[in-house]
């Protein structure tokens, strides 16, 4: 059956609710593709948490530099500060800075296919060893280019990592289900239903989340003198402190 997307997230609420980690990720862990800084501290922040405190292994790759936030200032301005954030919000969730790693793809330019697709799928799979047993990254109905391009890189490494399972956070894709004031959205897509997956409880690591969100400093205040720089809105932030989070199954 078909449904639009507000009705397919609504219907995904009610998957069923796993309490470990294991049950979500499998025994090797998971590689974590997030599009922008802080989407990893949003979307999945407290999975993240809770892998890392049951010992699992957890890498995370964001793929753009997530220099578009701020247009008006240099990208090499805004880059390390991003960078910075990043790593102070994977510490808050349990994560040595080894663990993370940054593409620095251009903001609002990941590429979707051709060379350059091609590039960032070999560049992540070199960051794959161990290999995980699942693949984390945004979901692929997100309303936002950088989200879609790095779903469909996920797609392709888990393709290439024999076993892995995809499984998808939405982060801006919750606003067709629970609108945000000013949030623009496409027409919402039908897709085919029911959904599959799982809902993971957070409640014992929703203070780490809620540090690492907060951790993402540039993304909830214009300290850095640039007036059309992006906020978070107020309503997002408490969608993703919620005291569950979604990992959809997608077929690679």
């Amino acid at each position: 059956m078909e449904m639009d997307a507000a009705a397919f997230l609504r219907a995904a609420e009610a998957l069923p609710l796993a309490t470990d980690p294991r049950e979500v990720l499998g025994p090797a862990g998971a590689l974590v593709l997030a599009p922008h800084p802080d989407d990893e501290s949003i979307g999945c922040g407290g999975l993240i948490a809770a892998a890392s405190a049951a010992g699992l292994p957890v890498r995370v790759v964001v793929v753009s530099d997530g220099t578009g936030s701020h247009p008006g200032l240099p990208p090499d301005a805004i880059r390390p500060v991003r960078e910075r954030e990043t790593l102070a919000a994977t510490a808050a969730l349990g994560l040595p800075p080894e663990a993370v790693h940054f593409l620095r793809l251009p903001d609002r330019g990941v590429p979707a296919a051709g060379p350059e697709f091609a590039a960032a799928v070999e560049a992540i799979l070199g960051l794959a060893s161990p290999a995980p047993s699942a693949v984390l990254c945004t979901w692929r109905h997100d309303p936002h280019c950088d989200h879609a391009a790095s779903f469909a890189i996920a797609e392709v490494v888990t393709r290439r990592l024999l076993g892995a399972r995809l499984l998808a956070y939405p982060v801006w894709g919750w606003a067709f289900a629970h609108p945000i004031p000013g949030f623009p959205l496409p027409a919402p897509p039908l897709l085919p239903g029911p959904p599959r997956g799982r809902r993971f409880a957070i409640a014992p690591f929703l203070d780490a989340k809620r540090r690492a969100i907060a951790a993402h400093v540039s993304q909830q205040a214009d300290r850095m003198g640039d007036a059309g720089a992006f906020q978070l809105p107020p309503e997002a932030i408490a969608l993703a402190l919620r005291e569950v989070e979604l990992l959809l199954e997608e077929t690679p």
